[in-house]
């Protein structure tokens, strides 16, 4: 709304657990003024830290390989959500990329040879 200024979330791991409230807002507010300069400018009305033990997913080397692909072997079904197989661990990102990887696997499907198009023309010749 009009004057009531931006909202800023920020996401730290437990390193940050040991510091003040005050010091891991200004470590936020450091970060944004050396991303966005102009954010200089700007004063923090009002912050809120809430610090959620284990709440962040952090994968051991060689886990990957147990993430499901969007693809399945089950004809016409996909996987999306962040603990499938993508470039981001989980988060909203990986959950968004992942749901994009879905929809370019069936895309693929639908346009090759043996998909969608393909077998809705052939049940259309045999009926």
């Amino acid at each position: 709304k009009e004057g009531e200024g931006s909202l800023i979330q920020a996401v730290f791991d437990e390193r940050a657990f040991d510091r003040s409230e005050e010091q891991i807002v200004q470590d936020c507010i450091s970060q944004l003024n050396s991303l966005f300069p102009s954010s200089k400018k700007l004063n923090c009305t009002w912050s809120n830290v809430v610090k959620l033990g284990q709440s962040l997913y952090r994968e051991k080397p060689g886990q990957d390989k147990f993430r499901p692909k969007q693809a399945t072997p089950v004809e016409n079904f996909f996987l999306a959500g962040s603990y499938t197989y993508q470039d981001y661990l989980d988060s909203m990102e990986g959950a968004t990329r992942s749901g994009l990887m879905v929809a370019d696997e069936i895309i693929a499907r639908a346009d090759g040879p043996n998909g969608l198009a393909a077998k809705a023309k052939v049940m259309r010749a045999e009926s």
